[in-house]
């Protein structure tokens, strides 16, 4: 008798591994099929599956994702609310897969934000999250759910994490609930200085442009998150930026910070600005380069002669096209000399191929 039990019992217990087995494996093929886009064959086999474990909760997360990709819009809602009404042990899941599989970042974020308020108490503890990408995706998701976060949000400034209090106050000035505007005053004499000048940020959103000095004085901040901020805000809202603090945050070692900050140099009406605009085009980086041309073409007929100083003088020939590119869209005709010096001279291609775009466009 207990032979037969015992043979029962490792049968049993065999069935249930090899079962196992395959249930990783299903959705181990699952997920490189969504990688290799072959969605119609992945929304049948999940359906049947989720026609027969309809609590299969990493089932109905991938089959929204599915649907997501394929732009099924009422089949998407359809499986968002089954996953709402199975509560935060599904949150819990399309969380835990935006952590750890990047390529469904997006998928989450979407899934998230249609299951709305339900899914704010999971997601503000994520704004404390130290991995950049997924306290991103939480500040975005919670700032799309909108209203329904606001009252979490404002008491989030209390937390005592302070990347919980900043994003939180980010998210706050991006919705735009006039409601926010006292509690985030609290924090603009906050200890941490990331947390006051992202309340700052916010209530310059909001209408409260009373504190544009605590954004300018964020560019000279010790940590990068928060002369990102600044560097940002000032970019985006800040009409009349001082001169010198851009100058010298123009040569920040932060990529980001370098980028937004030579985009605001272009708002500033000042022949100062020039000079490290044309810097920052000789620079390897693609996004710094692209700033300082845009912020070039809005600096306008200043701009020309330095540009001009930079196509004579200049070898580098990506550096030499952007330049040239420049002029061109600026339109002067000061520069149609050396122009068709460069069209008629340079043995490069793409050189001549840009200096004939610049000077169709001057004349």
């Amino acid at each position: 008798m207990t032979k037969r039990v015992i043979i029962v019992q490792l049968f049993l217990l065999l069935t249930w591994v090899v079962g196992c087995g395959e249930k990783g494996t299903d959705f181990t093929a699952i997920r490189q099929a969504l990688q290799e886009r072959a969605y119609s064959k992945v929304e049948i086999k999940l359906e049947k599956l989720v026609g027969k474990q309809p609590q299969n909760i990493e089932a109905q997360s991938l089959l929204a994702v599915t649907y997501n990709r394929q732009n099924k819009t009422q089949k998407l809602e359809a499986t968002v609310a089954k996953l709402r009404e199975l509560g935060n042990p599904a949150i819990d899941k399309l969380i835990d897969i935006m952590k750890r599989e990047q390529n469904m970042a997006e998928d989450m974020a979407k899934i998230l934000t249609l299951i709305g308020k339900p899914a704010v108490d999971v997601l503000v503890p994520l704004l404390g999250n130290t991995t950049e990408y997924v306290r991103e995706e939480a500040i975005q998701i919670l700032t799309n759910i909108g209203a329904p976060a606001a009252e979490r949000l404002i008491d989030a400034l209390n937390s005592s994490d302070a990347l919980i209090k900043s994003g939180a106050a980010r998210i706050l000035g991006n919705l735009g609930d006039k409601t926010a505007i006292k509690p985030l005053m609290a924090k603009i004499g906050d200890a941490n200085s990331l947390v006051k000048v992202e309340s700052a940020i916010a209530l310059h959103k909001l209408g409260d442009k009373s504190h544009e000095r605590i954004i300018i004085d964020g560019l000279s901040s010790d940590i990068v998150s928060v002369r990102r901020s600044a560097a940002v805000a000032i970019r985006d809202m800040v009409e009349n930026p001082a001169v010198e603090p851009l100058l010298k945050a123009a040569k920040d070692s932060d990529i980001k910070v370098r980028s937004a900050i030579v985009q605001a140099l272009g708002k500033v009406k000042d022949a100062r600005v020039v000079a490290p605009l044309i810097e920052a085009i000789k620079t390897k980086d693609n996004t710094v380069q692209d700033s300082a041309v845009n912020a070039l073409k809005a600096i306008g007929e200043p701009s020309v002669m330095p540009l001009i100083e930079l196509v004579k003088q200049e070898q580098d020939i990506a550096t030499l096209q952007k330049a040239i590119m420049t002029l061109g869209d600026i339109g002067d005709k000061r520069a149609l000399g050396t122009l068709e010096k460069i069209y008629a001279e340079s043995k490069q291609p793409l050189v001549k191929q840009e200096a004939a775009i610049a000077l169709n466009k001057i004349e």
